[in-house]
């Protein structure tokens, strides 16, 4: 079997040409909070960490920071370089950064550590390639109790006509580095002072549960990954439960979800 970075690195290879399209209206909503922490970054050396196709890179580019984005995609890296000029991108691992120690004074990771296998060494290298007292911000999404409706629709989906005890390989606990005492936890055994944590809501929008199912087969990895290892018949009422589920989700303007998540940021020891 395929471990969960193999399977993570194959989706994202995969999904690269959809992702604009389908799921990165949703983590734009992101860029804001994830810079606002870091402060004036004109000047400054940016490190984005699973930048994607390198939204985050680009407005942190106009910002005036000097940006260097870093994906284990190849095509998430080759659209980012076509899109955004005037950053550098390169292909790499979160978990094993080929960046010199104190390299970069800011670092972000928007929503990147869902899908590394060992997040807390993502997290580590962060503080590694940083000066002593450079930034790191990152986003990571709440659980379906905190509000997450799509996370809420597909789980009681699955819980109904399926189980979560498929055959996939082991994954990291996903929603860890969004609950505030395992975060602040992790951050300060790398060397990282007290954080600033706050909780934020991004929205998506469509028009019918079919979009819905466009966005997770198109622009995620994980969720159709639990849906597809499921038995057949069960894998066609989840996804019968997921179109019809939308609706519930409607108003004047069409489907709204909202999609909560957590925005860190936290600064290097002076001392590291």
């Amino acid at each position: 079997m395929s471990s969960f970075k193999e399977l993570e690195h194959q989706g994202w290879a995969e999904k690269a040409r959809f992702y604009d399209d389908h799921f990165a209206g949703v983590t734009r909503q992101a860029i804001d909070p994830l810079l606002e922490g870091l402060g004036d970054i004109s000047g400054r050396r940016l490190i984005d960490i699973c930048c994607g196709t390198g939204d985050l890179a680009e407005a942190a580019a106009l910002g005036g920071a000097r940006v260097t984005g870093v994906d284990f995609a190849e095509p998430m890296i080759e659209i980012a370089r076509e899109r955004v000029p005037a950053a550098q991108f390169e292909v790499g691992d979160a978990e094993k950064l080929s960046f010199e120690d104190a390299s970069f004074d800011a670092a972000t990771c928007a929503f990147g550590l869902w899908h590394v296998a060992d997040p807390d060494s993502a997290i580590s290298e962060a503080a590694r390639v940083l000066k002593p007292g450079g930034t790191y911000s990152y986003t990571a999404w709440l659980p379906p109790d905190d509000g997450w409706d799509m996370m809420g629709l597909l789980m009681t989906a699955i819980n109904k006509h399926g189980t979560t005890d498929v055959d996939l390989p082991p994954a990291p606990p996903p929603f860890r580095f969004a609950q505030t005492a395992e975060a602040e936890n992790a951050l300060q055994a790398s060397g990282f002072g007290s954080a600033t944590i706050r909780k934020e809501v991004a929205i998506w929008r469509g028009q019918t549960g079919d979009d819905l199912l466009d966005l997770l087969y198109k622009g995620i990895v994980r969720a159709p990954m639990l849906i597809d290892a499921q038995a057949p018949d069960a894998k066609q009422a989840i996804i019968d439960d997921i179109r019809v589920g939308a609706e519930a989700f409607r108003d004047i303007e069409g489907i709204k979800m909202r999609w909560p998540y957590l925005a860190v940021c936290v600064a290097k020891d002076q001392r590291y």
